[in-house]
């Protein structure tokens, strides 16, 4: 899936719903560039789509685009707007056909300029009668500082920040963002974020008001967006990079498997692999984004399971999106 002429693509999001597949992604001259612009890519259960289109157009930088099916079933478009990570707003639209057509774009909390509201980038969960959006939010002033937070509503109109607590003394870097939410064994809350730290943290809870302090878990972290999902059987996937370094490379894309909730975890599927080298290895990051060639880079994955396959689509080397449909029996052993 290509971004209709952007030199760069970036970190995707897959909804199915009534057997429609959407990708939604921003691409544009570069990540915080002021022309990247979000794009809808409309497809079907065969893995074909059309041309991308950009949805909700504005003179600004757009990043992260999530989309979801809300509350009301029509489906909705969460996205970011602005020049730099910690001051984003965030904005969301909707569609009642399936993605044809889309709602002007409103913001999620108006006036929010806390550097983004809602999900950051995996769909919201429902807990009950609670949708919960994995959030995160970045200062970039010195010292840097990351921390990732649970959005709560009831309707998708107003929203509660409830932190997800980490000890940053005890993590190398910043911390942690981007949070991939799933449903447990027992049918907990289990959290994982992405961290500076060179492992993924991980926190679980029957209470999406109280969480314990995140901590890592047995998963390398590169300082990337990670997706992780709960497979029909009970167990969990989680989509990631290999390497512990902090802005590591982005070289090798592979699925994990647990059977534990996320404590330990197998290797399952590799999906890319650039070889030994440092592929993908940003060379800056800043408020302003990251900077990369995307040379050797597949990253950012967003996975669903789709009947018996598990989808992912990922950022491939910045130059589009790729979609890797895995049959569930080969995703891990048993």
């Amino acid at each position: 899936m290509h971004p209709g002429g952007a030199p760069q693509s970036h970190a995707s999001s897959l909804l199915v719903i009534d057997h429609v597949a959407l990708v939604a992604w921003f691409g544009g001259a570069r990540e915080g560039a002021n022309d990247t612009r979000i794009v809808v890519a409309r497809g079907d259960l065969n893995g074909i789509f059309d041309a991308p289109v950009i949805v909700a157009p504005a003179p600004v930088p757009h990043w992260n685009p999530v989309l979801a099916e809300g509350p009301d079933g029509r489906v909705w478009l969460f996205f970011r707007r602005g020049p730099r990570i910690d001051t984003w707003t965030t904005w969301v639209c909707h569609s009642s056909d399936g993605g044809e057509s889309w709602s002007d774009p409103v913001e999620l909390v108006p006036g929010d300029t806390t550097g983004g509201r809602g999900p950051v980038r995996q769909a919201p969960v429902w807990f009950g009668d609670t949708w919960i959006a994995p959030g995160s939010v970045e200062v970039w002033s010195e010292p840097t500082i990351w921390d990732s937070f649970l959005d709560l509503s009831c309707d998708g109109r107003s929203w509660r920040r409830i932190p997800l607590p980490l000890d940053h003394d005890g993590i190398r870097g910043a911390g942690s963002i981007q949070p991939a939410l799933v449903i447990g064994s027992r049918g907990q809350l289990v959290a994982f974020t992405r961290s500076t730290g060179g492992w993924t943290l991980r926190s679980e809870t029957d209470d999406p008001e109280r969480w314990p302090a995140l901590q890592p878990c047995a998963l390398p972290n590169n300082n990337s967006g990670l997706a992780a999902v709960t497979l029909p059987d009970g167990r969990l996937a989680c989509v990631h990079n290999t390497s512990n370094e902090d802005w590591g490379s982005r070289g090798t894309l592979v699925v994990s498997v647990s059977s534990d909730d996320g404590v330990s975890w197998a290797p399952g599927v590799t999906l890319e692999d650039a070889g030994t080298g440092a592929g993908g290895r940003p060379s800056t990051a800043a408020a302003s984004g990251v900077v990369t060639s995307g040379e050797g880079e597949f990253s950012y994955p967003c996975a669903l399971v789709v009947g018996d396959e598990l989808w992912v689509t990922y950022t491939w080397q910045r130059r589009g999106i790729a979609l890797a449909r895995v049959p569930l029996a080969h995703v891990g052993a048993e």
